[in-house]
């Protein structure tokens, strides 16, 4: 069957789209057309937070009813403007990952049935150096995204304590995103580690809502705190990114204040570009603050410190005496 493709032209750059009608969202009847049109919406908001990083997608021909795949190396037949970064990996293949500086690269990796965009916490400039150390709150059934909001702010306010900032997000599912801007420097090790041992304070104090744990049969009704994720090559969801799920979820920034009552299902990629309209880019802060780790919670130090068991709620919906003092 002959495939009809649509030439595209945006910023003086042409590529050619196939199946632009395809459904990639069964239940709710979304196209290849409707995730282009709106990565270009949010496009202007998104793109700086893709700068200059290597990218990781995930790919859903035939919609997220059927097989996906990651991509990281640049597919054949690309147009030849398509900027990339090449990356020797462990087993020496070398891997052209894409870089996406502009809108005509995000329309064409959408035009690739490309749902989900994954980009390194760390710049191809600055590879072995993150941006950010990261807290992934992933709650095991049946624990939900209402469990994970305590353990949010508590962890906001022991960042805050260290004299870090910390910039929220949905995960576009259930969970939790908390980007921690560091100065430049910084290495995996040190993030994973800071997050490790940050990460374990909250477990001592929440025994029973948090776990470490990695085989996912340990985890059932408690938040997984996912430090293994500050790892060069390890990627999340990129702030308005996309979700292969029902409704077409996105990963949405949002502020401290309406993280308490928002409902992560309203972020869609219907509602999202109206939002980032009217309120602007809220993941902006990540990129422009940048905070020191304490030097004891560097990996070179061999125990954490004991000073930081102060993890009542940060906002007035979660006063200290809802959350346990245990540990």
């Amino acid at each position: 069957m002959t495939v009809r493709r649509v030439p595209v032209e945006i910023d003086g750059r042409t590529f050619s789209v196939g199946n632009l009608d395809k459904v990639l969202w069964p239940a709710d009847g979304y196209t290849k057309a409707d995730l282009m049109r709106y990565y270009l919406d949010v496009g202007p908001h998104l793109l700086p937070h893709l700068a200059g990083r290597p990218l990781v997608f995930t790919r859903y021909p035939d919609g997220i009813s059927g097989p996906s795949f990651y991509q990281k190396d640049i597919p054949a037949g690309a147009p030849g403007w398509v900027r990339t970064f090449p990356y020797r990996a462990s087993t020496g293949r070398v891997l052209d990952f894409v870089l996406c500086p502009d809108l005509a690269t995000l329309a064409w990796v959408a035009s690739q049935a490309c749902i989900e965009i994954h980009p390194w916490l760390s710049r191809a400039t600055t590879l072995d150096s993150p941006d950010w150390a990261v807290f992934d709150l992933d709650p095991a059934p049946p624990a939900t995204f209402a469990d994970a909001l305590p353990l949010a702010f508590a962890l906001r306010r022991i960042l805050g304590e260290l004299g870090l900032s910390s910039v929220p997000k949905t995960t576009g599912a259930t969970g939790i995103h908390i980007y921690v801007p560091l100065a430049p420097g910084y290495t995996y090790r040190q993030a994973r580690e800071f997050v490790r041992r940050v990460a374990m304070v909250l477990k001592r104090a929440f025994p029973a809502r948090v776990t470490l744990e990695r085989p996912v049969d340990r985890r059932a009704g408690r938040v997984y705190i996912d430090y293994l994720q500050n790892v060069r090559g390890k990627t999340l969801v990129a702030p308005y990114g996309v979700r292969p799920s029902p409704g077409a979820p996105v990963s949405t920034p949002v502020t401290w204040d309406e993280l308490v009552t928002v409902d992560p299902r309203r972020f869609t990629i219907l509602t999202v570009p109206r939002r980032v309209r009217d309120r602007g880019d809220l993941f902006a802060a990540a990129l422009a603050f940048s905070g020191r780790i304490p030097g004891e919670l560097l990996p070179d130090v061999p125990h954490p410190p004991q000073r930081y068991p102060r993890v009542g709620a940060a906002h007035p919906a979660y006063t200290t005496p809802r959350l346990p003092k245990g540990g």
